[in-house]
């Protein structure tokens, strides 16, 4: 079996307030791959559109009809934090998709090295794009890497006795954030895991590590990062 690794890199750690690129931020994950390279067969980044997705979303609801077309919008978004991402990353064996059917080509007939996507389909979060990547390659787990370092038990910003989350099963998560069955994605929904793909990850035995936020800005290593933080299964 190929080793492989998905990293979910949320769009929440891209910018800064104003909407600017973290280059310190790109930087880490840049020498971070660059580290691990060697020891995987396949790589696939998937990153999110953040803050400068929800604020040209927010810019153009009101004037173009039709939520799929803020979607896509929004979604195309994604894929050109993707593209800047794989070109800070200066890896010239770095394939971008552009479509669902080339990463699956990409992934499973072209054995390919490392893949760095965006969304790929108007409904679905990122987070849903690297669960089912991480289906298509076993992989078993997605590591996201956003602006939280733990899920908590209740909002942190809101109370100040809230406590971290380490380890917990996709059930007790459901019941934490009152999921049902077929509950569908709802675009900038404050949630971990959306609710499509968490319950995709519950039937397909796909785990979830979330990490970043203090533990993110407090080490150069995003190796360590990935080893803290909140352990979301089956």
């Amino acid at each position: 079996m190929r080793k492989s690794i998905v990293v979910k890199i949320g769009g929440s750690i891209l910018y800064d307030h104003l909407i600017n690129f973290d280059f310190d931020m790109l930087r880490k994950v840049k020498n971070w791959y660059w580290d691990i390279k060697a020891s995987y067969d396949t790589i696939v980044l998937v990153t999110g559109g953040g803050k400068l997705s929800r604020s040209i979303e927010e810019k153009i609801a009101g004037s173009v009809s039709g939520e799929n077309s803020v979607h896509n919008v929004a979604m195309l978004l994604t894929q050109t934090n993707a593209a800047i991402i794989a070109g800070f990353l200066e890896d010239d064996d770095i394939y971008i998709p552009k479509k669902l059917g080339d990463a699956y080509e990409y992934l499973i007939m072209d054995g390919g090295k490392t893949m760095v996507s965006g969304g790929l389909k108007v409904g679905w979060s990122t987070d849903m794009d690297a669960a089912v990547f991480a289906d298509v390659l076993e992989a078993g787990r997605v590591h996201k890497i956003s602006n939280i370092d733990y899920v908590y038990n209740k909002d942190p910003k809101e109370f100040f006795d809230a406590r971290p989350i380490k380890d917990i099963s996709w059930n007790e998560y459901f019941k934490m954030f009152s999921v049902v069955p077929g509950q569908q994605h709802e675009a900038n929904s404050h949630i971990p895991v959306d609710v499509q793909c968490s319950q995709f990850c519950s039937r397909k035995n796909i785990s979830f590590h979330i990490t970043g936020g203090k533990l993110l800005e407090e080490s150069e290593n995003i190796a360590d990062v990935l080893n803290d933080g909140t352990f979301l299964h089956p």
